[in-house]
């Protein structure tokens, strides 16, 4: 024997309805802002304190054409 199943649905008030509304909503922006903050890349900062400082690219000239 198979029965026949009718759904039916109803809306019902609530008085605090909108403020639950909003707070899930909050909820919601929240989390999203969450997952966006965790997915950026953090900034790695470069020590450079420990190099040399080079005037440039070339060597300065040198008074011999062997040197």
């Amino acid at each position: 024997m198979q029965r026949q199943w009718q759904v039916q649905r109803t809306v019902q008030e609530y008085e605090d309805g909108q403020k639950r509304w909003n707070r899930a909503y909050l909820l919601v922006l929240e989390i999203t802002r969450s997952i966006e903050e965790s997915q950026e890349k953090p900034i790695v900062e470069v020590n450079h304190a420990s190099s040399n400082l080079c005037p440039g690219i070339d060597p300065t000239p040198s008074i011999s054409p062997n040197d």
